[in-house]
């Protein structure tokens, strides 16, 4: 069957289609125009309970925000205690006084761990007098009583947390308030203007803590149940016994009943957070009315409404049989997509299997022969020298994904810091001079006019957007290449100067059909690329979002097998007093060979906070026994805590510390230490060592009181140059 007479077949089915919808519309129509009376009867007798409903929820919802403002101003009321307030009980009594006028409340008082309350009156037990004070004291928040023994009747008392006050010699951990039943109706607005519509709140066995009941005009009384048994009678299958079994069970419900010859309409629903329910009440006819009138302009309106929706559902048919090409079209589109980004994805994957797995390889491998020939050093050596070239190749690997992640999760923060560009340049010159020597590739770094020599911005970044870039450069530039490295400033305006960042190469070189997605994240060219250089396919897109990030731009220009080059512009800010870079005069008076510190730490005595104990034997050999420091292991934080504890005063020149550990974190042990009341428990300086590397990890860490963040793996030069810091600044 040839693809038009396809086509022709489909384009009748669909107008049958089309005919024996408006045929079912049409039925429907007439069925809905004779079942609206029905439906709308219905309806009207559901009336009564939603509209009463939705005031209840109105209205709770204004009273729970009333509760809501009260424990803020508590809160509030806690924040602003200072040092002068708890110097004694007299001022801390002054100030609980002044802070209940101030906030309205009968009643103020703070709760401390020991279980005791400090009001306006002085220090007293609440074992036997607060209800929820067992609640309180296991960290509870936002708790709710009514008619506690120790106040007046009427009267409602709030709880909540807050942050640990210290008071003499224990510790203020809660506060408690009081206002009387009035007060909360008068605010809250629990009674309309009309005064038809009234709101009440009760507790579950009836007893009235907010009294603004219809039943209030009669003899007075304080339970709901009690007024119903003695002055109500009950219509439409509604009974007392039904309220009762509701309020037990915590269930929402509505009531139609008489009392004194008034008809009245009552919706009850439990308040969230509390033990009591509230109650609205609206005069029978009132509803009724309203229904009355909803009914009518239902049924007025009901074959207009039919005769729309049919006239719309055609409508939508004449509009779907019209753009149905084109819908298709774009299905198709979307689905090739889709199979685009899956497969791309894949082929990631597979490419990150095998770029991981050849590192771990090397390093498995290096460690088998390296235990073969343990009685050869010089083999050791050099099997120890690979080992570390594929971690680090392992490391790189990892740090592309990671990155990626952050990218891709908005979790990347860039840094505005002043950094010296000159020695910059050197560095990546020392770096890729190496590569540059062992292939005979020509590497060259031009600057061109004068640039400044110190400048404001991101240098982890940029280091990462240019040593992705080289990286590319030296992969699939062959022996004997040439690969220039440029830098100029494109402009310069008041305190920001744009720098252009150049790689040219004689490479390879990229087809004009792939430069579009040279780009895009788990990408690369082909899969004679994939198999021949391997990498993730991250690389150039981490340029890109990088760049984009800080301000700038990505370009590329390319000709298939004569080369390629890559030019980046970012922003920087400039100070006033930056100089300008004599790349030739720093680079011949400064350019010297690299060498591996050392360092002494004999005397100096470390805490070694690692719940994984090859960890700690690692940190224990590169940071203790090379050095002459004396480490101490602890294999938890709550170790660490106690070891602390038990030292003599200032015994412990720093502590390095894990952050997931077992039954007691980093975190939490660093803020237990800082806490304790001796002096070198503010002083000592604490590093979080752990493989959370975001940026809100390092605030966590700022937070809690450690002094830096390393993350993991550790990098040995880095960690002991950070000790050598520390020790060397006192």
């Amino acid at each position: 069957m040839s693809e038009s007479h396809s086509k022709k077949v489909s384009h009748w089915r669909f107008f049958i289609v089309l005919i024996l919808a408006v045929l079912v519309v049409c039925l429907l129509v007439y069925w809905l125009i004779v079942a609206a009376a029905d439906i709308t009867s219905d309806f009207t007798k559901n009336m009564n309970t939603i509209y009463l409903r939705e005031m209840t929820n109105l209205t709770q919802a204004n009273f729970k925000s009333g509760l809501s403002m009260r424990y803020s101003g508590l809160k509030s009321v806690a924040e602003s205690v200072t040092g002068e307030d708890t110097e004694s009980l007299d001022a801390l009594e002054r100030f609980i006084g002044s802070a209940e006028q101030n906030n309205d409340f009968e009643f103020m008082a703070f709760v401390d761990e020991d279980g005791f309350y400090y009001s306006e009156e002085g220090k007293r037990p609440a074992a036997s007098k607060l209800s929820f004070l067992a609640q309180l004291l296991d960290g509870e928040d936002e708790l709710v009583s009514y008619n506690e023994t120790f106040l007046e009747n009427n009267m409602i008392v709030l709880g909540t947390q807050i942050m640990p006050i210290e008071f003499s010699d224990t510790k203020i951990i809660a506060i408690i308030a009081g206002f009387t039943t009035d007060s909360i109706g008068k605010h809250l607005f629990l009674r309309s203007e009309d005064g038809q519509t009234n709101a009440s709140i009760v507790t579950k066995d009836g007893s009235f803590v907010v009294y603004n009941t219809f039943f209030s005009e009669l003899p007075k009384g304080s339970n709901i149940i009690s007024k119903f048994r003695e002055y109500a009678t009950f219509d439409k299958g509604y009974s007392i016994e039904q309220i009762e079994n509701d309020f037990a069970s915590g269930k929402s419900g509505m009531v139609i009943f008489k009392a004194v010859d008034v008809h009245m309409c009552m919706y009850y629903a439990p308040i969230e957070g509390t033990q009591w329910y509230m109650l609205m009440e609206v005069p029978y006819e009132m509803v009724d009315e309203m229904t009355e009138n909803l009914s009518s302009r239902l049924n007025r309106n009901a074959i207009t409404m039919m005769a729309t929706v049919m006239f719309m559902i055609l409508l939508i048919l004449l509009i779907y049989l019209i753009n149905l090409r084109a819908h298709s079209r774009q299905l198709e589109a979307a689905r090739e997509a889709a199979e685009q980004a899956s497969y791309a994805k894949s082929e990631f994957l597979s490419r990150m299997s095998h770029e991981i797995r050849t590192p771990m390889n090397g390093i498995i491998g290096m460690t088998e022969i390296a235990r073969q020939n343990r009685n050869d050093p010089e083999k050791v050596d050099d099997c120890l020298k690979k080992v570390a070239m594929s971690s680090k190749h392992l490391m790189l690997l990892i740090n592309d994904v990671l990155d990626m992640s952050k990218i891709e999760s908005g979790k990347i923060q860039l840094k505005n810091e002043l950094f010296d560009l000159r020695l910059f340049l050197e560095n990546i010159e020392n770096i890729y001079k190496v590569q540059a020597d062992e292939k005979g590739i020509d590497f060259k770094i031009q600057l061109n006019g004068n640039i400044d020599k110190f400048i404001g911005g991101d240098s982890l970044r940029l280091n990462q957007i240019l040593t992705n870039l080289l990286s590319n450069a030296f992969k699939f530039t062959p022996d004997g290449g040439k690969i220039t490295f440029g830098v100029s400033e494109v402009s310069h305006e008041g305190d920001t100067a744009v720098l252009s960042f150049s790689v040219k190469d004689t490479g390879m070189g990229i087809k004009e059909e792939n430069l579009d997605k040279i780009f895009e994240a788990f990408e690369q060219e082909n899969a004679e690329i994939t198999h021949k250089f391997g990498g993730t396919g991250l690389g150039l897109s981490i340029v890109k979002r990088f760049t984009e990030l800080m301000g700038g731009n990505v370009s590329v220009s390319s000709e298939y097998g004569v080369g390629s080059e890559f030019v980046v512009q970012l922003p920087f800010s400039i100070t006033e007093n930056s100089q300008m870079i004599d790349w030739k005069n720093d680079k011949s008076s400064s350019s010297k060979t690299s060498e591996e510190k050392t360092y002494d730490f004999s005397g100096k005595h470390i805490l070694l906070a690692e719940d994984n104990e090859l960890n700690r034997e690692i940190a224990v050999e590169l940071l203790g026994t090379e050095t002459g420091a004396i480490i101490e292991e602890a294999e938890d934080g709550q170790v660490a805590v106690d070891m602390f504890a038990a030292s003599e005063m200032w015994h412990y020149d720093l502590i390095l510390m894990d952050i997931q550990m077992p039954r007691l974190d980093g975190f939490e042990a660093t803020r237990r230490i800082r806490a304790m009341e001796r002096p070198d428990a503010a002083k000592v300086p604490i590093f979080a060592m752990t493989a959370n590397a975001f940026a809100e990890d390092e605030e966590k860490s700022r937070q809690a009181g450690m002094n830096a963040h390393l993350s993991k793996p550790l990098e040995t030069s880095a960690v002991l140059a950070a000790m050598n810091e520390i020790f060397n600044r006192g």
